[in-house]
């Protein structure tokens, strides 16, 4: 049997007291790392006891940010928030440069998934994906090729998923869970309009999907986003 110790990738977890009924595994933003996003596990136990939270860290370290524990699941060192503002040809031409990185990210993510569902003896319904930011596509890229559907996938602030005609074509995809994109409409860092672009290609992909817009929200998540994540998750678990 799988532990802990054994997991594909390090980082911090959350364990309820009781038995494991449920995972929400969670993908930190570029430059941080499970650290980051760990806190978050202190405002959901209480809505979600019988959960598990883990938060692993990304396989790479980002140069020059090292010895600040910096990671990134891929290089986005040309990233520029400028060419997500309001083209979208211009968004989706730049996603899909991303894809064959999140793809090499990919072979670290379905099996952390798998390993997390191991330890605990979970089936993918009872286990969730979120991100934020280059993790929010991380998360989705993951949901969208794991070959069982998840319970859950959301998206906070995340680089939009899209789709080509090689790495990614809309007949690659094997999973359709239930998606959630939630994004800040003051977000410098990803744009409202790569959020736009997100809903448009899981709408063309056919995937489920539902969005929220935080008003004065920047690249963060607050308190309503959280009530937008907890609403996604108990709708993904059937704990309404």
């Amino acid at each position: 049997m799988t532990e802990a110790k054994d997991l594909v990738l390090s980082g911090p977890f959350s364990l309820p007291e009781g038995d494991v009924k449920r995972a929400v595994v969670f993908f930190h933003g570029y430059g941080a790392n499970g650290h980051d996003l760990y806190g978050l596990s202190s405002f959901l136990k209480w809505s979600f006891p019988d959960t598990a939270f883990y938060f692993p860290n990304a396989p790479q370290a980002v140069p020059g940010a090292e010895i600040f524990g910096g990671r990134q699941w891929f290089d986005l060192s040309a990233y520029d928030p400028s060419r997500m503002v309001s083209d979208k040809g211009e968004i989706e031409r730049f996603c899909r440069s991303l894809l064959p990185l999140v793809e090499e990210a990919r072979s670290y993510t379905a099996r952390y998934v798998d390993q997390v569902r191991e330890i605990h003896g979970l089936d993918a319904a009872h286990t969730a994906l979120v991100g934020f930011s280059q993790g929010g596509m991380t998360a989705l890229y993951t949901a969208l090729k794991y070959p069982e559907k998840t319970a859950a996938v959301v998206g906070m602030s995340a680089v939009p998923v899209v789709f080509d005609d090689k790495v990614f074509p809309v007949s690659d995809v094997v999973s359709k869970p239930d998606v959630t994109l939630i994004h800040g409409d003051a977000d410098d860092v990803v744009p409202l309009a790569a959020y736009r672009v997100n809903l448009e290609n899981m709408d063309k992909a056919g995937v489920p999907a539902q969005g929220f817009v935080v008003e004065g929200l920047m690249h963060g998540i607050d308190e309503t986003a959280m009530f937008h994540l907890k609403n996604a998750l108990r709708a993904g678990f059937k704990t309404e």
